[in-house]
Order: structure tokens, then sequence, then C-alpha cells
């Protein structure tokens, strides 16, 4: 069930959430709101860009995606940019937002074969690499956390392929917002944790099934049969 109505994340995006920021260019690129007023907003980019993918006065949308299947958007004008880095930019809100409430969305430990292809990433040798035995170790409707060889670093973009049961390819494009280094068997790895940036609608129901479906699973075998 899916359902649009006036934003409830309070009038504007709050510090610290992660979201996503689409001009006219249409890249999305992933951000973190840094300051937050009813006056202006303050955003910092994933990481530096050698482009100013912005200018002051234009129209973008921002998107926020919380953990219980919420999409969040509002649409904003761009109203200052750092000269320096190209990193910051700040924004104001001229409407009161709009969400996408779907049904409640579990996360839910599965191990979910995937494959992914690193299709932007500040180191730019990783881009084109392609890892092809991946596999989940949690996922939600909004992300997914995963271990990899490859050293990714927050904003990072992925390009993935999700062999969803029953069968189901489940096609993506996330950013990676948290990416902590660990050893297993004395080899360095990465615990990387991915928010999904693009995900088509019906994929993303089908998505949905399965984790409450899996939940549910995982629920009776906990507490065995009635």
């Amino acid at each position: 069930m899916i359902q649009q109505n006036t934003a409830d994340l309070g009038r504007y995006p709050q510090e610290g959430s992660a979201i996503s920021i689409q001009g006219e260019s249409k890249q999305a690129l992933a951000a973190t709101v840094v300051t937050s007023s009813p006056a202006e907003i303050w955003l910092e980019l994933a990481r530096p860009t050698s482009q100013k993918l912005f200018q002051e006065g234009e129209g973008v949308r921002i998107k926020y995606w919380d953990e219980e299947a919420v999409v969040y958007y509002w649409d904003a004008k761009v109203i200052n940019i750092t000269p320096s880095g190209k990193r910051h930019v700040a924004i104001s809100i001229h409407d009161k937002g709009v969400t996408v409430q779907r049904r409640k969305s579990p996360r839910v430990s599965v191990h979910i074969p995937f494959w992914f292809t690193v299709i932007d990433a500040a180191d730019s040798k990783l881009i084109g690499e392609r890892v092809v035995d991946s596999r989940t170790e949690n996922i939600s409707v909004s992300g997914l956390l995963f271990k990899t060889h490859l050293l990714l670093q927050a904003g990072d973009k992925l390009e993935m392929h999700l062999h969803v049961p029953p069968s189901h390819p489940l096609n993506a494009v996330g950013w990676v917002v948290r990416s902590n280094p660990f050893e297993l068997d004395g080899k360095p790895l990465k615990l990387v944790a991915l928010e999904f940036l693009q995900m088509d609608e019906e994929e993303q129901c089908h998505l949905l099934e399965f984790l409450l479906q899996s939940q549910s699973h995982q629920t009776t075998v906990k507490n065995g049969p009635g």
C-alpha cells in the first residue's frame, strides 16, 4: 500500500540526515545535513567534486528514505555554495514536502547473493570494478550491509543486482554511507553500509514482500510451533 501526504519529518530535513540531492543535471548525489533551520540548510556532499554541479538559484530536489520505507521529498533552491572544494551547498526549502508511505519494512538478517559494479568512487581506480560473489549481512528496503575486500569510501556509488528469492532479480543503484575496516583471517576487509538511491517501484514492492515473509518466518522459527 502506498500513500502520499504532507511530510511529517518536520518542516525540513534534520541535522545528521543522510539524503540525496538532485539538480538540473539530473545526477543524484549523496549528502549529509550539517545544519538545519527554517532559513537555510547546509549540506555536505559525501566527497569533494572537481566540477561545479550546482548554481546559485538552481532548483533542486531533496530525498530522504528512512528505515520504515517512508520516502521524503522536498523541493528547494540553492542559495550558497562554498568556493573551496565545492563540497558544501546551502539550500532553502520552499514547500512542506511530500512523503510516500509504504507498509512498515523490517531490517532482516539474511544472506542474499548479489554482484555489484563500482560506477563512481573517490578512488578512481575502483571505477568499473565488479565483484560477483557478494552477499548481504542484513537488508531493508532502504539499504543493506555487506563485507568486501574493496576499499570503498562514503559517497561511492554502486550498481547492484540482487538475487532475491524466489529467483527474482532486483536491480538498484546505491551509495555507501559508511565503510568500516576490520580483519577476517588476517585479511583486511570493509564492512559497508549502503543506502539505495534508485530502485524501480515494482522491485521495491517485491523486496518489501520478501522482507515481511522472511521476518515472519524468522519469528516462527524463534518462537517454535504454536
